[in-house]
């Protein structure tokens, strides 16, 4: 009875302990139509993203950034060559009160999440996946989450147009949960309730109580099984 009663507790903890998702930001896409900052064209410059918190059920540890390109054909057969560095962080800055200071907007957990060159071969359908370094863990309790990436020496011969969501009649402004900033050339440019199409590959956060119940019910099992073997 005792060891009946210890594998339904773990029946039990594995159906509480978060398991690992992804979360998509910006479904359903704009149709026909797209973006090519930062990743798809010649972007030398810094550019932000932010994403609200009630796009996110829970914490989870961020360990691959997907972009798509489902939408617009631009009929390109390379990324562009150069090196991206991109940033995660929490942020106070929303949708709507993005400031059109790059530095105002990162957030004191700012941490470096890659740093490299995304070039490779393309054809229309494709997804760009990118492996972080160092996955960040994000808590939407603690605020939004803001991407930063810089491009240094990027070089295009074609321009591709990641999917995205907010061109509103071709009015930026279509949503209440993306925004990006960028440098248009002439200054910082902030297009609120618009943005890249995003989705975060991510493992949850266990609950620490439920891992130490874990741990305890292994361990009662383990015994248990000792225990008939003598």
């Amino acid at each position: 009875m005792k060891k009946l009663s210890v594998f339904l507790t773990l029946i039990w903890l594995l159906s509480v302990i978060p398991a690992a998702a992804n979360v998509t930001v910006g479904l359903p896409a704009d149709l026909d139509n797209g973006n090519r900052f930062p990743f798809g064209s010649t972007y030398n410059g810094e550019y932000q993203q932010v994403y609200s918190s009630s796009q996110f059920s829970n914490s989870i540890t961020i360990t691959n950034l997907e972009f798509f390109n489902t939408q617009y054909n631009s009929l390109s057969t390379a990324m562009p060559s150069g090196n991206w560095q991109i940033s995660l962080s929490t942020t106070s800055a929303d949708w709507n009160t993005l400031s059109s200071s790059f530095a105002s907007n990162i957030g004191s957990d700012n941490t470096v999440v890659f740093n490299g060159n995304l070039s490779q071969p393309w054809v229309f359908g494709n997804t760009l996946s990118i492996t972080l370094s160092t996955p960040f863990t994000y808590d939407p309790a603690n605020g939004n989450l803001l991407m930063d990436v810089f491009g240094l020496g990027i070089s295009s011969s074609g321009d591709i147009f990641f999917d995205t969501n907010g061109d509103n009649g071709g009015f930026y402004g279509g949503n209440t949960f993306m925004a990006r900033l960028y440098n248009s050339g002439s200054g910082n440019t902030v297009n609120s309730g618009y943005g890249l199409v995003t989705e975060f590959s991510s493992t949850a956060v266990p609950l620490p109580g439920a891992v130490w119940l874990l741990g305890s019910g292994l361990a009662g099992l383990a015994g248990l099984r000792r225990k008939f073997k003598k």
